[in-house]
Protein backbone atom coordinates (compact mmCIF):
# COMPACT_ATOMS: atom_id res chain seq x y z
CA UNK A 1 0.00 0.00 0.00
CA UNK A 2 1.23 3.51 -0.48
CA UNK A 3 1.18 6.33 1.82
CA UNK A 4 -1.47 8.17 0.01
CA UNK A 5 -4.29 5.29 0.41
CA UNK A 6 -7.40 5.59 2.48
CA UNK A 7 -7.84 2.47 4.00
CA UNK A 8 -11.52 1.56 4.60
CA UNK A 9 -12.46 -0.82 7.17
CA UNK A 10 -15.25 -2.86 9.23
CA UNK A 11 -15.33 -3.76 12.21
CA UNK A 12 -11.84 -3.46 12.70
CA UNK A 13 -11.59 -0.58 15.68
CA UNK A 14 -10.22 -2.69 18.04
CA UNK A 15 -7.41 -3.83 16.16
CA UNK A 16 -6.52 -0.26 14.60
CA UNK A 17 -6.51 1.26 18.29
CA UNK A 18 -4.24 -1.72 19.55
CA UNK A 19 -2.06 -1.22 16.52
CA UNK A 20 -1.65 2.55 17.49
CA UNK A 21 -0.87 1.52 20.89
CA UNK A 22 1.75 -0.17 19.84
CA UNK A 23 3.27 2.20 17.51
CA UNK A 24 3.19 5.12 20.44
CA UNK A 25 5.03 2.60 22.67
CA UNK A 26 7.74 1.25 20.40
CA UNK A 27 8.49 5.14 19.26
CA UNK A 28 8.37 6.25 23.07
CA UNK A 29 10.69 3.21 23.65
CA UNK A 30 12.85 4.72 20.91
CA UNK A 31 13.04 1.69 18.42
CA UNK A 32 14.39 2.00 15.12
CA UNK A 33 14.08 -0.26 12.70
CA UNK A 34 10.86 -1.91 11.48
CA UNK A 35 8.87 1.68 10.69
CA UNK A 36 6.63 2.88 13.30
CA UNK A 37 4.12 4.28 11.09
CA UNK A 38 1.23 2.79 10.05
CA UNK A 39 0.81 1.76 6.71
CA UNK A 40 -1.83 4.42 5.26
CA UNK A 41 -2.24 8.22 5.67
CA UNK A 42 -5.95 7.56 6.67
CA UNK A 43 -7.66 5.15 8.27
CA UNK A 44 -12.19 5.04 8.07
CA UNK A 45 -13.83 2.36 10.28
CA UNK A 46 -17.13 1.69 9.73
CA UNK A 47 -19.17 -0.32 12.41
CA UNK A 48 -22.66 -0.27 11.36
CA UNK A 49 -23.80 -2.24 8.05
CA UNK A 50 -25.67 0.39 6.96
CA UNK A 51 -22.91 2.68 6.42
CA UNK A 52 -21.33 0.09 4.49
CA UNK A 53 -24.19 -0.56 2.56
CA UNK A 54 -24.80 3.30 1.40
CA UNK A 55 -20.83 3.38 0.54
CA UNK A 56 -21.19 0.41 -1.41
CA UNK A 57 -24.32 1.76 -3.35
CA UNK A 58 -23.17 1.18 -7.03
CA UNK A 59 -23.81 4.66 -7.85
CA UNK A 60 -21.58 5.89 -5.14
CA UNK A 61 -18.93 3.36 -6.29
CA UNK A 62 -18.72 4.91 -9.48
CA UNK A 63 -18.51 8.42 -8.19
CA UNK A 64 -15.57 7.13 -5.98
CA UNK A 65 -14.08 5.52 -8.74
CA UNK A 66 -14.29 8.43 -11.16
CA UNK A 67 -13.14 10.67 -8.55
CA UNK A 68 -9.92 8.56 -7.38
CA UNK A 69 -9.28 7.66 -11.26
CA UNK A 70 -10.11 11.12 -13.74
CA UNK A 71 -10.15 13.80 -10.54
CA UNK A 72 -12.80 15.96 -11.47
CA UNK A 73 -12.56 19.16 -10.85
CA UNK A 74 -16.01 20.29 -10.16
CA UNK A 75 -19.41 18.59 -9.57
CA UNK A 76 -20.04 19.36 -12.63
CA UNK A 77 -17.38 17.58 -14.27
CA UNK A 78 -17.99 14.75 -11.53
CA UNK A 79 -21.84 14.55 -12.82
CA UNK A 80 -20.21 14.16 -17.10
CA UNK A 81 -17.61 11.75 -16.20
CA UNK A 82 -20.21 8.84 -14.97
CA UNK A 83 -23.06 10.59 -16.97
CA UNK A 84 -25.50 11.64 -14.40
CA UNK A 85 -27.52 14.33 -13.39
CA UNK A 86 -26.05 17.08 -11.51
CA UNK A 87 -28.56 17.43 -8.53
CA UNK A 88 -28.09 13.38 -8.05
CA UNK A 89 -24.25 13.57 -8.34
CA UNK A 90 -24.50 16.35 -5.56
CA UNK A 91 -26.69 14.37 -3.27
CA UNK A 92 -24.26 10.98 -3.70
CA UNK A 93 -21.17 13.36 -3.30
CA UNK A 94 -22.84 14.91 0.11
CA UNK A 95 -23.61 11.61 1.32
CA UNK A 96 -20.23 9.94 0.50
CA UNK A 97 -18.65 13.14 2.73
CA UNK A 98 -21.22 12.46 5.61
CA UNK A 99 -19.47 8.56 5.75
CA UNK A 100 -16.25 10.29 5.80
CA UNK A 101 -15.03 9.44 2.51
CA UNK A 102 -14.88 11.95 0.50
CA UNK A 103 -14.11 16.24 1.04
CA UNK A 104 -14.40 19.16 -1.23
CA UNK A 105 -11.53 21.48 -1.65
CA UNK A 106 -13.02 25.21 -2.63
CA UNK A 107 -11.76 26.50 -6.28
CA UNK A 108 -13.58 29.67 -6.77
CA UNK A 109 -16.93 29.02 -7.46
CA UNK A 110 -16.41 25.03 -7.87
CA UNK A 111 -16.05 22.66 -4.87
CA UNK A 112 -13.63 20.01 -6.26
CA UNK A 113 -14.41 16.76 -4.72
CA UNK A 114 -11.48 14.36 -3.61
CA UNK A 115 -10.78 11.20 -1.56
CA UNK A 116 -10.52 12.19 1.73
CA UNK A 117 -7.19 13.60 2.90
CA UNK A 118 -6.26 14.10 -0.75
CA UNK A 119 -5.87 9.85 -1.07
CA UNK A 120 -5.39 8.92 -4.49
CA UNK A 121 -6.55 5.06 -4.18
CA UNK A 122 -8.65 3.07 -1.63
CA UNK A 123 -8.12 0.04 -0.20
CA UNK A 124 -10.98 -2.19 1.56
CA UNK A 125 -11.11 -4.69 4.00
CA UNK A 126 -14.13 -6.15 5.06
CA UNK A 127 -13.28 -9.18 7.12
CA UNK A 128 -15.50 -12.22 8.43
CA UNK A 129 -16.08 -14.27 10.55
CA UNK A 130 -17.03 -12.46 13.87
CA UNK A 131 -15.39 -13.97 17.23
CA UNK A 132 -17.56 -15.42 20.01
CA UNK A 133 -17.94 -11.58 21.35
CA UNK A 134 -19.19 -10.40 18.18
CA UNK A 135 -16.35 -8.91 17.13
CA UNK A 136 -14.60 -9.64 13.88
CA UNK A 137 -11.90 -11.93 13.72
CA UNK A 138 -8.55 -12.86 11.76
CA UNK A 139 -9.22 -16.00 9.91
CA UNK A 140 -7.77 -19.21 11.23
CA UNK A 141 -4.39 -20.68 9.88
CA UNK A 142 -3.66 -24.19 9.58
Amino acid sequence: MTENTLKITFGQRDEHRDAARARLKRAEAGETGDPIEQDVRHILNFEEYSDIERLMRVSNLELVEAIATKQPASIRQTAAVVDRDYREVHRNLKELESLGVVEFEDTGRSKTPQLRGGADSIDFSIRFPFDDDGNHSSPAVS
